[in-house]
């Protein structure tokens, strides 16, 4: 299980929680409350630093690289209606983030002596991989830096269209603003990294699974939202009590006697990330590592079946439960039920709170369930659109990509993370200063898997629940059975592909 925490703060965390919660005693009413300061941080993300607080970077100060032009390919447009990607080059006149990407590139420009062009050539999303991969096979050097989207990027890897930089210049993967865990956890051996993440890129913190709720549904149930949180803090939000709310809230409302449109649902998901979601929040781990940091298949162990379970009841048999499997327009079919106060529960990820601004009725956050209370901590997976940055091996500015690579993270994480997660997440998005808190633990308890983000180069197997999920097919161990030998083949050819890149 690969997290990419920069400290255990998840302890600290729950301690605030717990002090808002006694603070708060019977006073949640549901209604939108006025948010005049902000919630105290926790995260040493977060924390507000003077420049002599700042951990100094590791660039050379008297680095000036003769105003080099550097292009950088980018993306902003979506393919998901429910997604959308933050443009890079940033506004000097923008919103807040908008400004704070303005500023730092203008800040690399100067220290670095250096100017970025960043070039949207309108790919969506979902054509990003084909895309570059044009370009580079294409032997074409027009870009010095890709910022790509996990999906179907990861796998141009294997084509060796990027460049190993493990032992690049300039850059310092040890130090915070680098997210270490993701970075090996989308890497083979000790010594073959093609993708970096961090604070370089916002959408690594928005696209951590989290878990909304109606208060005023819940509300309307239990009398107050301390009774959630408080189980949330005590590590008691479980499988077994998501099931229970979700049927205790579940209201046939078109007295048809079936559960459909026109009913008060417990929880909407759909059929694909959402079931990601919940399948690393119960704590399915799908690869482990050897001496070697190479990795080996874990997805036919009994723990996983056993969570492929739970997940087929949910789905299934539990009356409250609705999965929208229209893939084009299910997240937000079901971000719209759960505004108009016909949902209890709405799985989705950090982001879904942009989604929810103009909800009426009030909204918390907290992380997935967990598989039951022996689990030690609770995990908020990564989804798999969040974008990584790499450099093509047509590249022929290593020095120069390099050093502003690691200046892109160190301003993002002193100038550009702070703003987003505590202005813009921890208090536009959110309800109430307890959710703000949690968002902490979410944060840090963010993670996932090799199998995950290579799932197309190992039979598909990363996203093995979702598919089995889409289908309604009960049986987790007989599917996986028939194609472990596929998957195990095709893991080792993929090791091999890594180790033998012809650029080293």
């Amino acid at each position: 299980m690969k997290h990419l925490c920069r400290t255990s703060i998840v302890f600290t965390a729950l301690l605030a929680v717990s002090s808002i919660i006694c603070a708060c005693g019977d006073a949640d009413t549901g209604k939108t409350q006025s948010k005049e300061t902000e919630a105290v941080t926790t995260s040493s993300v977060t924390e507000t630093e003077t420049e002599d607080d700042r951990i100094p970077s590791s660039l050379p100060t008297d680095l000036d690289f003769g105003g080099d032009d550097l292009n950088i390919w980018y993306f902003t447009k979506n393919s998901d209606v429910s997604e959308h990607f933050l443009d890079l080059v940033g506004n000097p006149e923008g919103d807040i983030i908008e400004v704070a990407l303005y500023e730092r590139n203008r800040a690399i420009e100067e220290q670095l002596n250096v100017s970025l062009t960043y070039t949207d050539l309108g790919v969506a999303s979902s054509d990003v991989g084909g895309a570059i991969r044009k370009v580079i096979m294409a032997n074409d050097d027009t870009y010095d830096l890709y910022n790509v989207i996990q999906w179907n990027t990861s796998a141009l890897a294997l084509e060796h269209c990027f460049l190993n930089l493990s032992n690049a210049p300039y850059l310092d993967l040890s130090a915070p603003w680098w997210s270490q865990s993701y970075i090996n956890s989308t890497s083979i051996g000790k010594d073959h990294i093609y993708f970096l993440a961090g604070d370089i890129s916002i959408d690594m913190i928005r696209c951590i699974a989290a878990f909304y709720f109606n208060k005023n549904m819940y509300i309307n149930l239990y009398d107050t939202t301390d009774v959630i949180y408080q189980e949330v803090m005590n590590g008691q939000w479980t499988y077994d009590k998501m099931i229970s709310y979700i049927t205790d809230s579940y209201s046939d409302l078109n007295g048809d006697g079936q559960v459909n449109e026109g009913d008060r649902y417990g929880l909407v998901t759909n059929s694909y990330n959402n079931i990601d979601a919940f399948s690393f929040g119960m704590g399915a781990v799908l690869t482990q590592r050897d001496a070697d940091n190479l990795p080996y298949l874990t997805i036919g162990d009994e723990q996983n079946v056993n969570i492929y379970n739970n997940i087929y009841k949910m789905i299934t048999e539990t009356n409250g439960a609705m999965m929208n499997k229209t893939a084009d327009t299910a997240t937000l079919e079901n971000v719209q039920t759960f505004s108009n106060g016909y949902a209890l529960f709405l799985p989705g990820f950090l982001y879904t709170a942009e989604n929810l601004r103009d909800m009426k009725e009030d909204y918390g956050i907290i992380p997935f369930p967990k598989y039951d209370e022996s689990q030690e901590n609770y995990y908020s997976a990564v989804h798999d659109i969040a974008t990584l940055m790499c450099v093509p091996t047509t590249c022929t500015k290593l020095d120069t990509v390099c050093a502003t690579l690691e200046a892109m993270a160190y301003y993002s994480y002193y100038n550009v993370t702070p703003i987003y997660y505590e202005t813009a997440l921890k208090t536009k998005y959110t309800r109430d200063d307890i959710s703000s808190n949690i968002i902490d633990i979410i944060h840090d308890t963010s993670m996932t898997d090799i199998a995950y983000v290579y799932s197309s180069k190992m039979a598909d197997m990363g996203m093995i629940m979702r598919t089995l999920a889409a289908a309604k097919n009960k049986d987790y161990a007989s599917y996986y059975a028939k194609r472990e030998k596929t998957a195990t083949k095709q893991l080792a050819k993929f090791i091999t592909t890594f180790e033998e890149d012809p650029n080293e």
